[in-house]
């Protein structure tokens, strides 16, 4: 990797492994030896609140946050929080996200109109034209276990803009991850690389 700074911003909701991804990111680049900051911002505590984790990674990282424009790669976990975040990548970055949509609590409560995937799609090409999707969370179930979306996600990108060798994600994963999904996530982030190149 160059000697500047990547800056990358992660969109989810909770309980989705946004925070899991962020930290197997981190833990890759520091097994190659690179610095790393890492810093998040929630909003509900609790699973399907708000989350945004930036990861950034260079020679020398003093500082976890960047502001909007400024992503160079933004991966998008869910369909709603990755258009209102979308504004982060800068021109010219890499956003991917994944087919995934988990209604805020406003919609499922009906104060506010419930979005569809199709509508969100259309939004999210508008806002950024390059921006690509996948079918993480259905690439992650072929492989038993649709938890390991994250890594079908972090394989994708990884394929597209080459951030980490592929013996450093693993021993990411191996840190990071309980040892029982060490495997299907390893796998997922191979099939997510695959992806890539389809």
């Amino acid at each position: 990797m160059a000697e500047r700074i990547l800056n990358i911003l992660i969109a989810s909701v909770g309980g989705q492994g946004g925070l899991t991804l962020s930290r197997v990111i981190a833990a890759a680049a520091v097994a190659e030896g690179l610095s790393v900051r890492t810093g998040e911002t929630l909003g509900m505590a609790q699973r399907f609140g708000s989350v945004m984790s930036f990861v950034r990674i260079g020679e020398d990282v003093t500082s976890p946050l960047f502001g909007p424009g400024e992503a160079d790669v933004f991966i998008g976990m869910e369909l709603v929080e990755a258009l209102r975040r979308i504004h982060y990548v800068r021109k010219g970055g890499v956003a991917v996200a994944a087919l995934t949509l988990k209604p805020p609590v406003s919609s499922s409560l009906g104060i506010a109109p419930r979005p569809s995937k199709e509508e969100l799609v259309e939004e999210l090409r508008e806002a950024f034209p390059s921006i690509r999707f996948v079918d993480a969370v259905g690439e992650a179930r072929k492989l038993g276990n649709y938890r390991a979306a994250n890594m079908v996600l972090l394989g994708y990108v990884n394929g597209l803009v080459g951030i980490l060798k592929d013996e450093s994600v693993e021993a990411g994963i191996s840190a990071i991850l309980r040892p029982k999904a060490v495997e299907t996530s390893i796998r997922a982030y191979y099939r997510g690389k695959e992806l890539a190149k389809e």
